[in-house]
């Protein structure tokens, strides 16, 4: 499959270029940074644009990955049946998710039987937009979306509030620090002290998580 196209190396929303945070850890540990995937990521990109253009030719989730792994597409709150239809403006949050279980997951799948159950908040199509044009969405993924592409977005660099960082990185014990083999701060290293010293808080930070062998 075809790795997501996503710039983070544009500036982060109002607030001018993110700050920078480079981690390595133990291949193992990398599951734990998947959750900021389900927070929400903001990517630059082309918006004005169908959900299918942005998934398929801006993030590479098209063929059969766009026609049977994601099950469940949110635009704005917004469930979406129609991706061909459902136009991605600027400042828009795309949650997407895998086949959820049990009626929950029924309902809520895109153009599945029990659609029409869930009228009220389904999303409907506007009549006019503005056209391609550069922008910030945030992306959403979960479960086993996340789980699948992860890796690739951390690689690559993914833009997060300071705060759900900062709250990830408190939570973890020694064990996880023994396993983070170098920590950067805008190109700074810093000890695993250092580091849960610093100020993460206050606006985004690009966070890249590389990974070795156990």
């Amino acid at each position: 499959m075809q790795e997501p196209k996503c710039a983070q190396t544009e500036t982060c929303g109002k607030g001018g270029p993110a700050r920078t945070l480079s981690l390595t850890v133990t291949e193992h540990r990398l599951p734990l940074f998947f959750e900021l995937l389900a927070q929400g990521i903001s990517l630059p990109l082309t918006v004005g644009t169908s959900i299918r253009d942005v998934l398929c030719d801006q993030l590479g989730f098209c063929g059969d990955y766009l026609a049977e792994r994601i099950q469940t597409i949110f635009l704005d709150g917004k469930a979406v049946d129609d991706v061909a239809s459902a136009i991605v403006r600027d400042g828009a949050t795309l949650a997407l998710s895998a086949a959820m279980p049990g009626v929950v997951g029924a309902t809520m799948r895109r153009q599945g039987r029990y659609a029409a159950m869930r009228l009220a908040i389904s999303h409907q199509p506007a009549d006019t937009h503005a056209g391609p044009q550069r922008g910030r969405i945030t992306l959403k993924l979960f479960n086993l979306l996340a789980s699948e592409k992860g890796p690739a977005f951390l690689s690559q660099g993914i833009a997060v509030k300071g705060r759900d960082l900062r709250a990830l990185l408190d939570r973890q014990g020694a064990a996880f620090w023994s396993d983070c083999r170098e920590c950067r701060l805008n190109g700074k290293p810093l000890s695993p002290q250092q580091l849960l010293a610093a100020d993460l808080d206050a606006g985004p930070v690009t966070l890249t998580v590389k990974t070795l062998p156990a």
